[in-house]
């Protein structure tokens, strides 16, 4: 039991940590800022600003999209890497539901969360796992500060609902960017933001414990325009998540969006088959 809870909650992490997940050692630069001035402040506080106001307006509860992705797990001795494609569909604020096809469009493996609990089927050993998401094993692969209630902004890259402050706006080094350091007022963890003020999306988030370790650091890349009624949403196309806490990699993009995507929290629930094993996880 134990190595198929393995098995299926790497899966999980394909789903949470998103696009190439670097080895301890080989993760990104530490962050390249210098001071902004005070009209870049100004400039950059606007257009966060509008950023927000856009993301509350034109992107809706919704997301429905193809997902294909490599786990990458590297050892002393060998490096082990396994594919998986499926639909990946989810909705605010922390709905997901993945489905992991074979190339006939067979599904192999399902996940379904609310935010709270979660379930997954194994189709071909007909068994079904279910837990919460706060349990110890589920929070053993997640990434580090991962937040299962909100779940679908990490997806999209956006900020969370909730009172956040700006504590401080630098520039970055390398482009024409802004670093945003923002505390929400009910985490413990704040985040090093790269904001572009001109697509008006968030590049890059750093999460940093109480400590100030960088815990996670999350890249959304190659944007596409969702339509939401009348109104444009831009939403990452690749994301990349690195965390120096284990020796993973993995790499999903999501292409082939659905447009005017509706979904209700039925959407996220599943009848398992009388024939299936039924395994808690702890």
């Amino acid at each position: 039991m134990r190595g198929n809870q393995r098995q299926y909650l790497r899966h999980l992490y394909i789903l949470f940590s998103f696009s190439l997940l670097f080895i301890q050692g080989c993760a990104r630069p530490a962050l390249q800022t210098y001071p902004a001035n005070e009209l870049q402040i100004a400039t950059a506080l606007e257009a966060f600003a509008r950023y927000q106001e856009i993301s509350t307006a034109a992107c809706s509860c919704c997301l429905d999209a193809e997902a294909d992705g490599a786990l990458s797990v590297s050892g002393w001795f060998s490096d082990h890497t396994e594919k998986v494609s499926g639909f990946l569909q989810a909705m605010k604020p922390g709905y997901l539901k993945f489905i992991v096809i074979n190339p006939l469009g067979q599904p192999l493996f399902i996940f379904l969360t609310d935010g709270s609990m979660f379930t997954s089927l194994n189709i071909l050993k007909e068994k079904a796992y279910s837990g919460s998401v706060h349990s110890d094993t589920y929070r053993k692969f997640a990434p580090p500060g991962f937040e299962p209630g909100f779940s679908y902004y990490w997806l999209t890259g956006r900020v969370r609902p909730g009172e956040i402050q700006v504590q401080a706006v630098m520039s970055d080094r390398e482009q024409e960017k802004f670093w945003l350091q923002i505390k929400h007022a009910d985490a413990s963890t704040e985040s090093m933001v790269l904001f572009d003020p001109g697509e008006l999306v968030i590049l890059r988030r750093v999460l940093k414990d109480e400590q100030g370790k960088h815990v996670v650091d999350i890249l959304y890349a190659e944007h596409q325009v969702v339509l939401h009624g009348k109104e444009p949403c831009r939403i990452p196309g690749r994301i990349t998540v690195s965390s120096r806490a284990d020796d993973v990699r993995v790499e999903v993009r999501l292409h082939s969006f659905l447009d005017e995507v509706r979904f209700s929290a039925d959407d996220f629930q599943i009848e398992i088959p009388d024939n299936f094993e039924q395994l808690l996880v702890k």
